[in-house]
């Protein structure tokens, strides 16, 4: 097996926490959803060695945010819970992990991003200028 993009080791540490079971069980996994999710996001391609810290971390968040969705789906379809006192309220209109993700760091999102169109203009075949 190659060796990952991240060691479990970094990962832990720009997350802040330590890995969970199950994300160090998945890890290989995990890493694999979270680079295809950056990748799409920022429409580039990640190889290794990753050197930019700040894409290191993105990509560690990403990583945290598979597992937050593995957490969140857990439940679904539950509007109310009540046993004695004690309840559980979910609130319709809260963001997904993946959505908080991408607006907790949209700054840095953008900053790496490739995805912008390029904008051309000149003259075609028919002397009009435009966009293309």
């Amino acid at each position: 097996m190659e060796t990952p993009i991240i060691t479990q080791t970094d990962m832990a540490a720009l997350l802040g926490r330590s890995l969970t079971t199950t994300e160090s069980t998945n890890y290989d996994l995990y890493l694999k959803i979270a680079i295809a999710r950056l990748e799409d996001l920022l429409c580039l391609t990640i190889t290794a060695p990753l050197d930019e810290v700040e894409l290191q971390l993105l990509l560690a968040r990403c990583f945290g945010t598979v597992a937050s969705e593995q957490k969140a789906t857990e439940g679904l379809g539950i509007s109310n819970k009540k046993v004695e006192d004690f309840s559980i309220s979910f609130d319709a209109n809260a963001d997904s992990p993946m959505v908080a993700f991408v607006k907790q760091n949209q700054a840095t999102l953008a900053k790496y991003s490739e995805c912008q169109a390029k904008i051309r203009t000149g003259k075609d075949a028919c002397h009009c200028i435009r966009c293309i």
